[in-house]
């Protein structure tokens, strides 16, 4: 079941890195002033940083079947997911937050990429939890 999570992971983490390569191409970094985006650095930063660290304790789990890597993991994905949800909340079109001639690089993310990525980091985020409870 262990490696089945880290597939999952795998895949959410290929689905996040083609939503990134989009919102860099699309002059993601460029756009720091406040208002001109509603995904501040330190959210995307926040959100790869803790999904990396916690793809990192998986991996350290299924290599030494040290639990408290499963745990740390688990807490890890938690946030990251909590980072994602913030994120999608924050670039669902919303009236009065952006004009329609917006030019925001996160504009730019094709909604079914959007909704992959969730979907697959949702069925992750639940593989995770129900792997470390498991081992209670």
């Amino acid at each position: 079941m262990g490696v089945f999570v880290l597939c999952a992971w795998l895949l959410t983490a290929a689905l996040g890195g083609y939503l990134a390569t989009v919102w860099i191409r699309h002059g993601g970094l460029r756009q720091r002033a406040p208002g001109v985006t509603r995904l501040p650095l330190w959210l995307i930063g926040g959100h790869v940083a803790f999904a990396v660290a916690g793809l990192a304790a998986w991996s350290g789990y299924l290599m030494g079947d040290v639990r408290s890597l499963a745990w740390a993991a688990c807490a890890g994905v938690l946030v990251v997911a909590a980072f994602g949800f913030t994120m999608l909340l924050r670039w669902l079109p919303s009236s009065g937050r952006h004009s329609q001639g917006s030019t925001t690089a996160e504009r730019h993310f094709p909604f079914a990429a959007v909704a992959a990525h969730g979907m697959s980091a949702g069925a992750t985020v639940l593989l995770v939890v129900l792997v470390v409870i498991r081992q209670m």
